[in-house]
């Protein structure tokens, strides 16, 4: 059995490999954030369009499972 400090360790060990991949994720997110909202501002019909076809679809969807 582990005794607590182990399990301290292994978490840090897991935590320290971790946070590199945690913050690249973090900036691709907030990037692709940045670019949605750049084409949305440039092209809001086209937005609103895609908006409407997609909650329809899923409307269809959701509704067909219930």
């Amino acid at each position: 059995m582990e005794t607590s400090q182990q399990i301290t360790d292994k978490a840090r060990e897991l935590q320290a490999r971790i946070a590199p991949q945690i913050d690249e994720a973090r900036k691709n997110l907030s990037d692709l954030n940045s670019r949605i909202t750049t084409y949305i501002r440039q092209n809001p019909g086209t937005s609103l369009l895609a908006a409407v076809a997609a909650g329809f679809l899923i409307g269809k969807l959701v509704s067909r499972r219930w």
